[in-house]
């Protein structure tokens, strides 16, 4: 088993937005990537390989976590072939065999030119599949390849997967037999990959001047994201819009590639178009959003942003607390999934063969969560502000068995049930409510990775 270097996560992380270690080359990168898929293969790693990945760990810097009790790495290996991977091993040699039959019987599959070839060549038979050592494991990934080669399938459209899965669980179904497999299977294709250790890296822009409370805010925030998510986390208190645009720059670098996810906080005063910085002002969208959705790294993975900022000038207090209630989440239909495209029969009709899944506009895989309406105040006191405090909550109990969506709707319905008073000159004081809310354009469910339980247990 290789032994990894030891190092000091916080140093590692500050480096890696400082100019001191340069980029990985494509050379080192391979050398990371290799090391892991001999391990993952149990595969006795060549010592010359084995030395130069110490190297370049120690040299670089380069962040990642373990499994709880294990060495092995789970970081330097894309996580949409980690999730292949599970997919493949859940199916059995019969079912496999099955799904070629469907490719092959498929009147929408022999439609596409792209897959004539593939679908030319002879089908090995199911006691082939199933007698020889490997070879179930050989059909799968072929197909898989297949489609990649032809840019039908990547990390975030994997529909043409999802069609022959789906059309294997009506077989087994009428067949009478269990279909968990294939069911959990899918649920995976319907979400994000998330696979990783650390599954992403989390950034904290926090103002603290002039805002009572904020540290407790960051506090809670890096807590859960450190010890219960275990994303990196790193934090940059009062920075300038100099030092948010160098660190934007520094995430270009390779070795941020293999993150899964991103995670953006700011935690400021602001108004509907800007927010407050050391010595200034940034552009919520132009000087923060936007940058951070053209990192090549982060096509086609999601981009998470919370912003608590007010969108006006006062602060209002909070005045007194509903019992936190808990509202079931709601079911989400699924539309049954084609072969050309995830749609009904005339939108495939119309648009299916102008699709392209190679391209993406980079706004896509974006989340934006706002602490407040436009030009309205969110609520801050000594204890922290009713957003984060709440959003940390909700997150902690749910953000690993529902979609972010569905945790926001939580926090919305929870942040409107508090009483909030304000004292308004000449008119006392002034009841009012808080309404935060996102704006999202995910193409895939996003679940934060389950949490250990003893984790679970961050004290607010």
């Amino acid at each position: 088993m290789l032994e990894i270097p030891n190092g000091n996560d916080l140093s590692t992380l500050e480096s890696n937005f400082s100019d001191e270690v340069d980029q990985l080359s494509s050379n080192e990168e391979d050398v990371l990537e290799f090391t892991e898929i001999f391990e993952r293969l149990k595969y006795e790693i060549p010592k010359e390989i084995r030395d130069r990945f110490n190297q370049i760990v120690t040299s670089k810097k380069i962040p990642f976590r373990k499994a709880e009790g294990s060495k092995k790495k789970t970081f330097f290996v894309y996580a949409e072939n980690k999730i292949l991977m599970k997919v493949c091993n859940s199916l059995s040699a019969l079912e496999v065999y099955q799904m070629y039959m469907i490719l092959s019987e498929s009147k929408a599959v022999e439609e596409d030119d792209a897959m004539k070839d593939f679908l030319s060549q002879p089908c090995v038979s199911p006691e082939a599949l199933e007698n020889v050592k490997g070879l179930k494991d050989v059909a799968f990934y072929y197909f898989i390849l297949t489609l990649m080669r032809k840019k039908m399938i990547n990390r975030l459209y994997t529909h043409k997967l999802y069609f022959l899965l789906e059309k294997l669980k009506h077989i087994l179904v009428k067949d009478k037999k269990k279909c968990i497999h294939v069911d959990r299977a899918l649920q995976m294709l319907n979400r994000y990959p998330i696979a990783s250790h650390p599954p992403g890296l989390c950034l904290i822009f926090h103002m603290n001047e002039n805002r009572i409370g904020a540290s407790k805010d960051m506090n809670r925030v890096r807590e859960l994201f450190e010890k219960v998510f275990m994303y990196d986390v790193f934090v940059k208190v009062d920075p300038t819009a100099e030092q948010i645009k160098s660190i934007i720059s520094k995430l270009k670098a390779a070795r941020n590639k293999f993150y899964d996810s991103l995670v953006v906080w700011f935690m400021g005063h602001g108004s509907k178009t800007y927010l407050n910085v050391k010595e200034g002002q940034i552009h919520r969208r132009l000087d923060l959003i936007e940058p951070f959705t053209e990192i090549e790294w982060f096509f086609k993975k999601p981009k998470l942003f919370f912003i608590q900022a007010c969108a006006v000038k006062d602060n209002r207090k909070r005045f007194s607390s509903s019992s936190g209630q808990d509202l079931k989440s709601r079911s989400t239909q699924m539309d049954s999934v084609g072969w050309k495209a995830p749609a009904g029969i005339r939108w495939q009709e119309k648009y299916a063969d102008y699709t392209d899944v190679s391209n993406i506009n980079c706004f896509a895989d974006t989340l934006i969560s706002y602490a407040t309406m436009w030009y309205q105040p969110a609520a801050r006191d000594a204890e922290g502000s009713l957003y984060v405090d709440t959003l940390v909550d909700q997150l902690r109990d749910h953000g690993s068995y529902e979609s972010i969506e569905n945790v926001l709707r939580r926090v919305h319905y929870n942040v409107n049930t508090v009483s909030l008073l304000h004292k308004e000159p000449g008119e006392g004081e002034v009841q009012w409510k808080q309404a935060p809310y996102f704006e999202s354009s995910l193409q895939k469910e996003f679940v934060f990775p389950p949490c250990k339980s003893q984790a679970c247990e961050v004290q607010n």
